[in-house]
């Protein structure tokens, strides 16, 4: 395990707010530990398409990536009939999550942790357009002929800085949330450059995210967020969270550990089993998700494709099969459209594959029971739930992880039993057969990583899409 000095981000250079501490002093990302953990170099090959090896800093100097190309348009000559695309983690990349929430319907994670971010980065590629959004009205994945495409890749930290109030950051789709401001495109360029129809025409939207490469031109990443981008790119990581949890249920429902009665009576499922006693109250994370085989992906190649998002800017036109909104882009006559895509936080904590599940951390705390931390805040990364069974958690020692929901307002996804041992809930999704991850969700790993493949939407909450992925997972 590796300690850290968490750090609020800047686009200028900014000084770092610590959050913990090691005794060894170390401080700043795992530039020399894989995603594994371990104390080898790198583990990732940047060597893949769309690598560069200029901006690797083998010469000794600071990692670097090349600028956006064409660079940050101009706010006062955007083209109309154009759509300007920007990114954005919502308000909960920049606030992170209270405990208790603060206002009704904020998120929040039901066994009582508070989660700050330091950095949420991804690289985004190939904004797709094609004709004939609602083809089958039942089946999101079939559009009609691509029309426009814009490739990058684009690194972006979605945990935007403290001086997010000038352009390139705008408003975002959700109240609160900002946004950054990437690229624009022009036109059906891959339709003899015809105009974007503005009609009333619908055109499907969708994005991908893609392999780390040194090649992604950069959005907007300080050199600490470049330091983290450059292990990114040695550990072949697609969406990389960097912060900290801390616990706090006894503000909730949650009583002290060790002080309640297991699991019956009154404390039952509020946390006063001995075995959280063990748990670190305060843990920092580290967790680069990428498939656990990545099949033939290389740097730069698409992970994750989400296609034919639903859109808000289409209300009140209501969506098709029960879809929260209308699919497409409709693009409007002597002004430009302003597209968002919008990755949400919560996705790889949720306790369930249904969609918008209540989050937990627990199952990456117990990873951290006999951990040796060196006196320090002790750092969970995703490769520590490898080989956990998410049908029956259990700490890092093998000891049984029980329930406990200190959120007042948790609402149960299933109605299943929230007492004794903790497990989530795959729903229609298999276990895996054979230890392939093509097959089903072979541990927590895959189910966690099957929930952050789903957190890629268009224009804010429920811009829902299909999702496509390009690595060894079940559908």
């Amino acid at each position: 395990m590796k300690c850290w000095l968490a750090a609020t981000m800047a686009v200028t250079a900014a000084s770092l707010a610590a959050t913990g501490a090691c005794t060894s002093g170390s401080i700043g990302p795992p530039n020399l530990v894989d995603a594994g953990g371990s104390s080898s170099g790198s583990s990732g090959s940047s060597s893949g398409s769309g690598s560069s090896s200029s901006s690797s800093g083998g010469d000794g100097g600071a990692f670097s990536l090349p600028p956006l190309n064409p660079p940050t348009p101009d706010p006062n000559s955007l083209p109309n009939d154009s759509l300007v695309l920007s990114a954005s983690g919502e308000v909960l990349a920049l606030d992170g999550y209270n405990f208790p929430a603060v206002n009704p319907g904020d998120g929040v994670f039901a066994d009582g942790w508070e989660v700050r971010f330091a950095h949420y980065i991804a690289t985004f590629d190939k904004v797709s357009l094609w004709t004939d959004p609602d083809m089958v009205p039942t089946n999101q994945s079939m559009v009609g002929s691509l029309v426009a495409e814009l490739d990058g890749p684009w690194a972006v930290d979605l945990h935007p800085p403290p001086n997010d109030a000038a352009w390139p950051y705008i408003d975002g789709k959700e109240a609160g949330e900002r946004a950054v401001v990437f690229a624009v495109l022009a036109n059906e360029n891959k339709n003899g450059n015809m105009p974007f129809p503005t009609d009333g025409t619908r055109l499907a939207v969708g994005f991908s995210a893609v392999v780390a490469t040194d090649g992604a031109m950069n959005v907007n990443l300080d050199q600490d967020a470049l330091n983290y981008y450059q292990y990114m790119v040695q550990n072949s990581c697609t969406v990389l969270y960097v912060g900290q949890a801390t616990w706090k249920g006894t503000a909730g429902e949650c009583v002290a550990p060790g002080s309640g009665t297991g699991d019956s009576g009154a404390n039952a499922g509020k946390g006063g089993e001995a075995e959280f006693t063990k748990l670190p109250q305060t843990v920092n994370f580290d967790l680069c998700f990428k498939g656990s085989t990545l099949g033939n992906l290389g740097a730069g190649d698409p992970e994750t494709s989400w296609i034919n998002c639903d859109n808000q800017d289409n209300d009140p036109a209501p969506g098709l099969g029960g879809e929260p909104h209308e699919r497409g882009i409709a693009f409007v006559a002597n002004n430009y459209t302003i597209g968002e895509v919008t990755f949400h936080t919560d996705h790889p904590f949720w306790e369930s594959t249904k969609h918008d599940t209540p989050a937990r951390f627990d199952q990456f705390a117990a990873q951290l029971v006999g951990a040796s931390t060196d006196g320090g805040v002790p750092t969970v990364h995703l490769s520590d739930v490898k080989g956990v069974d998410y049908t029956g958690f259990k700490d890092n020692m093998g000891n049984i992880l029980p329930w406990r929901t200190c959120d007042p307002n948790y609402q149960n996804p299933n109605g299943g039993s929230r007492f004794g041992q903790m497990n989530f809930d795959p729903v229609h999704v298999p276990f895996c057969t054979h230890d392939d991850p093509s097959t089903g969700l072979c541990d927590y790993y895959d189910f966690s990583k099957y929930d952050q493949s789903t957190q890629g939407h268009w224009n804010g909450a429920d811009g829902l899409c299909y999702v496509q992925r390009h690595y060894p997972s079940p559908p």
